[in-house]
């Protein structure tokens, strides 16, 4: 069965490059633009991994990954950002281990890949 994946970003173009790199990897990709929608998602659906946007409007990624551990407490979660500061104000969530880490937008595919390889 394939992995599952849930990717979350408020940018169209983010989002959906995202969802078509996972998916021609034959991961099953859920690709939401907000983040309430997210959050339907995240109770109605078991996810492998996800992939959460930092900021975001409503709910930002942190309030996601919160949402998606009480959820599934197993799933690894990693945030989008193209702010350069972003290991700092996650810093409580990597200590706590309930991030698996940062991808910096713009994303390099490679370094994307393996870092999902790394934990599914």
């Amino acid at each position: 069965m394939h992995k599952r994946i849930l990717v979350v970003d408020d940018d169209p173009g983010v989002c959906n490059s995202a969802a078509l790199l996972l998916r021609g990897e034959k991961y099953r990709v859920d690709a939401v633009t907000d983040s309430g929608e997210a959050t339907m998602l995240i109770k109605k659906n078991k996810y492998d991994l996800c992939l959460f946007d930092y900021k975001m409007k409503g709910l930002n990624g942190i309030d996601l990954l919160r949402m998606t551990k009480k959820e599934n407490p197993s799933c690894p979660v990693f945030i989008f950002s193209a702010m350069l500061s972003l290991d700092e104000l996650c810093k409580k969530e990597m200590k706590a281990g309930l991030l698996a880490g940062i991808v910096s937008k713009p994303f390099n595919v490679e370094k994307l890949l393996q870092k999902i390889r790394a934990v599914i």
